[in-house]
């Protein structure tokens, strides 16, 4: 196992994934980050956060509760939230197993001229941690089941 410091304290980053549960780093806002004790310098600390249900995850944003339960119950009107974050590249994690969408869910994503990648779930976190911390703006909708 290779570990790695965990330098960007601002972005979600997700830290472990297996089937129905995936961890996420959540960067304290100032609204929610703990206090410093007195005579202590304030550190920018982090939050951790556990989904079981399927997300979309950007670099900036976390949006729980996104519909699509499995591959078979995306809609197009599912990658509507996506599609407003404007990213660069869409990674859609498929959940356990790699699954493609008909081409007609994906299309509005392609009059975008956003790219998308289609992927198990397990792969689609992975690749979106090496391509935040590239400084891409990529968003993933993952299906965690």
């Amino acid at each position: 196992m290779q570990v790695n410091l965990d330098s960007d304290i601002r972005s979600y980053t997700i830290r472990a994934y297996e089937p129905g549960a995936i961890s996420l780093t959540v960067p304290y806002s100032a609204e929610n980050a703990p206090q410093a004790r007195p005579g202590e310098q304030a550190s920018a600390p982090l939050g951790i956060e556990t989904i079981s249900s399927s997300f979309i995850v950007s670099p900036r944003h976390l949006l729980p509760g996104w519909p699509p339960a499995s591959i078979s119950n995306l809609q197009a009107e599912h990658l509507e939230a996506i599609i407003e974050l404007q990213p660069e590249l869409v990674l859609l994690g498929t959940g356990a197993q790699l699954a493609f969408p008909p081409p007609q869910i994906l299309a509005a994503l392609h009059r975008q001229r956003i790219g998308v990648e289609i992927m198990d779930t397990a792969a689609a976190c992975r690749t979106y941690n090496i391509l935040m911390t590239e400084g891409r703006f990529v968003v993933a909708g993952l299906i965690n089941n």
